[in-house]
């Protein structure tokens, strides 16, 4: 969530201590709202994250589910028809509970108590809520949910009016003259380059020139920001919430999916243990984490993959140094490239919730 910055510095203290979790079992009595700021540095690009995630609009619980949709209990549930599908402002749904916890989809259509999901999970693969292909993977009724606010480029960085300014990034009159947003998905490779065209006075997506302000950002995706070499140094600061249950990524076969650990945390690679991961003998046989590293010049994603014989990591091309005890910084930027065939259930991997909640 992007924030007022006459407010920034007096929550900025509370905010960080309350996110600021090292790579050990921390337990957070709330879920706390905090904030995550990047250094964006001018002539260069930084790869980063979306750690955070916006409040929650509603919890509730299933009460019936199809492939792609489900029903809540409440009857009527606290919106109207078509109220979390806007344009200028995305909805997730969250599976707290079940076989799904931790999966976050965005909400395509609702009616008074029902909402439909993109089970593509913004990817070029479907992985229903029902029979996916096991059901031991299907959502069950009393599975309880939650629903929050999502972000487009207009409402994290300003769509350039006096009520919401550019905030953060500049505008230009063309790509090469403004500060650029890159988006990774998996549906939409490569990335996709959006600047803001001060002429035409809203987000474009380069070289198309239609209005791109209600592009959606998916939570914990993984963005590009150029910042210009005649723009100056800044800090982008992200705030948002900190999500409580151990989240779903999405991968495919043999694909690099870009994103990150999911959680808005400091997290040593001994620590991260996911889930239908493949350990193995070299890069080549493993599934693998590239990260991102910023303090070469330029930066670039190192290579990192697990040992099938003792679960210890290794960067590549070093076969022998164990680097387990390396520090995965809050918000950075991942990639995960899957070396076998996933579906359904296998397509996720799931990094374990590094604190806990009471």
């Amino acid at each position: 969530m992007r924030m007022n910055f006459s407010y920034f510095l007096t929550v900025i203290a509370l905010a960080l201590s309350a996110i600021s979790v090292q790579a050990v079992t921390t337990t957070l009595n709330t879920t706390p709202q905090g904030i995550v700021s990047f250094p964006l540095i001018h002539g260069t690009t930084t790869y980063l994250s979306l750690p955070l995630e916006g409040a929650p609009a509603y919890t509730g619980a299933v009460s019936a589910t199809t492939a792609n949709s489900i029903t809540v209990a409440d009857s009527p549930a606290p919106w109207t028809t078509g109220a979390l599908v806007t344009p200028a402002q995305p909805y997730f749904v969250k599976f707290l509970t079940g076989p799904q916890t931790g999966r976050i989809i965005l909400v395509t259509a609702n009616t008074t108590n029902t909402l439909t999901l993109d089970t593509t999970d913004h990817t070029t693969q479907t992985t229903p809520l029902l029979s996916s292909p096991s059901v031991a993977f299907d959502v069950q009724i009393g599975n309880t949910f939650e629903v929050f606010p999502g972000e487009t480029l207009g409402t994290l960085f300003g769509t350039g009016t006096v009520q919401d300014p550019l905030a953060y990034l500049v505008g230009g009159a063309s790509v090469t003259a403004a500060d650029v947003v890159a988006t990774f998905t998996t549906a939409t490779a490569p990335a996709l380059s959006y600047f803001f065209d001060t002429t035409k006075g809203f987000w474009r997506l380069y070289p198309s020139t239609a209005n791109a302000n209600n592009t959606i950002l998916y939570p914990h995706a993984a963005l590009a920001i150029t910042r210009r070499a005649g723009n100056g140094d800044t800090t982008f600061p992200v705030m948002g919430g900190v999500t409580d249950v151990a989240l779903l990524i999405k991968t495919l076969s043999f694909t690099t999916s870009y994103g990150s650990t999911q959680y808005p945390v400091d997290i040593a690679l001994s620590n991260l243990q996911m889930s239908n991961w493949t350990k193995g003998t070299s890069v080549t046989n493993s599934d693998t984490l590239f990260v991102w590293n910023a303090t070469t010049t330029p930066g670039h994603f190192d290579s990192y993959y697990q040992l099938l014989s003792d679960s210890t990591w290794r960067k590549y091309p070093d076969k022998i140094t164990d680097v387990s005890s390396f520090v995965i910084t809050a918000g950075t930027a991942i990639c995960i490239n899957k070396r076998g065939t996933v579906s359904g259930a296998t397509s996720y991997v799931q990094p374990t919730l590094p604190y806990t909640t009471n």
